[in-house]
C-alpha cells in the first residue's frame, strides 16, 4: 500500500496539474499539519483517495469547525464538517479505522507550548491526550491483533528529528506512546528540512519516524521510497547536462581553453592575491561563478557534468530540487568579479541546470591589484597579469626612457622582475672593476647591447623561434641565461656565456636537427 505524507509546505510538486500523473500509485494520503484545508481539498479531488489530516500550530482558521477548543470532543458540526464539507477527514485527537485498507490510524496534532497560541499543549496535557486514545486502542489488539499502524503527528518525539527551541522541541509522551504500543509508523511535520543531509527517517523500537516536511511517499509493507516520477526526472536532467557538456566539448575543439572551468589555484598563483576578506551571505548570479578550486576537471565552463561518476551525488542535489528541499549555502572565493566555487560544485551545476539565475553563497573575497572581468579566460587573466607586470616595472624604473623594450615581450609571469634581476647583476659585475658605482641608467644600457642584443641576434640568426611556437625571443633569452648559469655551476664561474647560447642553440636549432638527420641517414642508407 503505497502513502503519500504531506506537511508544512505547499509543495508545487503536489500543487500541479501532473498530480495524477505523479501518485497515481497512492492507496491513502496523510496531512501532519501546518497546511490549509484548501490544499487537501485539491488533493483530494485530484487522486479521489481518502485523506487523514491532523492540525499543527499554523494555519487554524478552520480548527474551529472540528473542535470548539482543543481539548474538546467532537461535535456533531465537526462530524458534518468530516464528511461532507471538506473531502478529507480530522483525526486530531482520535483513533480511526480505514476499512477498505484494513489501516488503523491515531492522530495527534500540535505542538510544544512556546506562547499563548492555539492548539499547543504541554507535556503533561499531550501525555492526558494520549490517555484518552487507550481504550480504542485496546478494542485494536483484542479485536484486530494489534494496537495501531500508524500514528499522526504534527510535532517530533523528543530526541529524535526534533530541535532545541521551544517551539519545535519533540514530546518525550511519544516515546512512551511507542514503547507501549508499537505502531508501525511515527508520521509528523513541523521540523522543516532545509539540509539535504537532514535526517528524514529515523527508527525506534519497532517504530519508523519520518518527517513529512513538503511531501513523502512510502509503502506501508516496505517503507519509505522516492517519488518514481522526482527519481526518473533526476535522472533525465543529469543525462542532459552531460549530453550539454559534451557538445559544449565538440564546439570547443578549435579552442579548448574556452570551454575548461577555471582552477582556483592557477589563478591564485598568477593573480598573487595579498588579502582576504569575509564578505558573509551573499546572492550571486551563477554566470559569474566561473571556476573551482578543486573539481575544475569535473565539469565544464559552463558547469555542465563531463564525467559518470558524478552521477549520484549530482542526481540526489537536483532530488532536493525538484522536491523543493532548501540545500545549505554553497561557499564562493571571490578575486576581482570572478567567483570560485569552494564547496557547493554540484549544487551549482543542478542550478543551472534548471535555469536558475542567483544562489545564496557565503563569499569570501581575495584582494589583488589586477583587475579580471567575470567572463575572462585563463589566457585572457594572463595577459593582465603581464601587462600589470610590464606597467609596474616601467613606472618603477622607467626603463622604456632608456632602452627600446617595445620588443620585448614575454608570455610567462615574473619575467620582467627577471630582467630587472639581470640588470641589477650586470650592474654588480661592472661596479666589480670601478671605484665609483655607476647608475642604474648606465647599467641598463650595458645590460642591453653586451648582454641581451647579442643573444637576440643568435635567436634570428639560428631562427629559434620556429622551434619554439608561441614563444617570444625575450622568453628565449631568459632561457637562454638560465642555461648559462647551470652550465656555470657545473663548470665553475668563467663559463662563457657566447659559449652557452652556442650549446643552446646546437640542442635547440639546427644541430639538434642535425642529430636527427643523421640518424635517418643511416636508418635509410642514404
Amino acid at each position: 500500500m503505497n502513502l503519500l505524507a504531506v506537511a508544512d509546505h505547499v509543495d508545487p510538486l503536489v500543487y500541479s496539474q501532473s498530480i495524477k500523473e505523479r501518485f497515481e500509485s497512492i492507496d491513502c494520503i496523510l496531512g501532519a499539519g501546518d497546511l490549509e484545508i484548501s490544499y487537501y481539498e485539491y488533493i483530494v479531488s485530484c487522486l479521489n483517495k481518502p485523506l487523514y489530516f491532523v492540525f499543527g500550530n499554523h494555519n487554524l482558521k478552520t480548527l474551529r469547525f472540528f473542535r470548539p477548543t482543543a481539548d474538546a470532543a467532537p461535535s456533531s458540526e465537526w462530524i458534518n464538517r468530516e464528511t461532507h464539507g471538506f473531502g478529507s477527514i480530522c483525526i486530531d485527537g482520535r483513533v480511526v479505522r480505514d476499512k477498505k485498507r484494513k489501516l488503523l490510524l491515531a492522530g495527534l496534532g500540535g505542538c510544544r507550548k512556546y506562547n499563548r497560541g492555539d492548539h499547543q499543549f504541554t507535556e503533561f496535557q499531550m501525555f492526558m491526550r494520549i490517555m484518552r486514545l487507550i481504550p480504542r486502542l485496546g478494542f485494536n489488539r483484542i479485536f484486530r491483533g494489534r494496537w495501531l499502524d500508524i500514528l499522526l503527528t504534527h510535532a517530533a518525539p523528543a530526541g529524535i528529528h526534533d530541535r532545541e527551541d521551544p517551539c519545535h522541541h519533540g514530546f518525550e509522551s511519544f516515546l512512551w506512546f511507542m514503547r507501549w504500543f508499537k505502531p508501525r509508523y511515527l508520521i509528523h511535520g513541523h521540523v522543516h528540512l532545509y539540509d539535504i543531509n537532514a535526517p528524514r527517517v529515523s527508527v525506534y523500537n519497532d517504530t519508523t519516524i519520518i518527517n513529512a516536511y513538503n511531501h513523502i511517499v512510502f509503502d506501508l509493507e516496505k517503507g519509505m521510497s522516492e517519488n518514481p516520477f522526482i527519481e526518473s526526472q533526476a535522472d533525465s536532467d543529469f543525462s542532459r547536462a552531460k549530453q550539454k557538456a559534451w557538445i559544449h566539448s565538440i564546439k570547443s575543439v578549435i579552442n579548448p581553453e574556452a570551454g575548461q572551468l577555471l582552477s582556483f589555484h592557477d589563478v591564485k598563483s598568477l593573480l598573487k592575491p595579498d588579502r582576504e576578506k569575509y564578505l558573509g551571505m551573499k546572492t550571486v548570479p551563477i554566470e559569474n561563478i566561473t571556476g573551482s578550486e578543486d573539481r575544475y576537471q569535473d565539469f565544464n565552463r559552463h558547469f555542465f557534468p563531463r564525467k559518470e561518476h558524478l552521477r549520484q551525488r549530482w542526481m540526489s542535489i537536483d532530488r532536493a530540487y525538484l522536491s523543493d528541499i532548501n540545500l545549505p549555502p554553497i561557499k564562493l572565493l571571490k578575486l576581482g568579479d570572478m567567483y570560485f566555487v569552494r564547496d557547493g560544485n554540484h549544487r551549482v551545476s543542478v542550478a543551472l541546470t534548471q535555469g536558475v539565475y542567483a544562489i545564496d553563497a557565503e563569499v569570501i573575497e581575495l584582494s589583488s591589484e589586477i583587475t579580471v572581468k567575470k567572463n575572462a579566460t585563463r589566457n585572457d587573466i594572463l595577459k593582465a597579469v603581464l601587462a600589470y607586470e610590464r606597467r609596474s616595472i616601467l613606472e618603477q624604473t622607467e626603463l622604456d626612457r632608456i632602452i627600446p623594450v617595445e620588443m620585448i615581450e614575454f608570455t610567462a609571469p615574473g619575467r620582467w622582475h627577471e630582467i630587472l634581476n639581470h640588470i641589477e647583476g650586470h650592474k654588480y659585475f661592472i661596479n666589480m672593476g670601478s671605484e665609483k658605482e655607476i647608475p642604474f641608467e648606465d647599467a641598463a644600457r650595458s645590460w642591453y647591447n653586451n648582454l641581451y642584443t647579442p643573444i637576440i641576434e643568435l635567436i634570428r640568426e639560428e631562427r629559434l623561434l620556429t622551434r619554439f611556437p608561441r614563444r617570444t625571443e625575450a622568453d628565449l633569452y631568459i632561457w637562454i641565461i638560465k642555461h648559462w648559469h647551470s652550465l656555470k655551476e657545473k663548470y665553475g664561474p668563467e663559463y662563457p656565456l657566447d659559449k652557452a647560447a652556442s650549446e643552446f642553440s646546437a640542442a635547440h636549432g639546427k644541430g639538434f636537427f642535425s642529430r636527427w638527420g643523421k640518424i635517418i641517414k643511416k636508418l635509410f642508407g642514404i
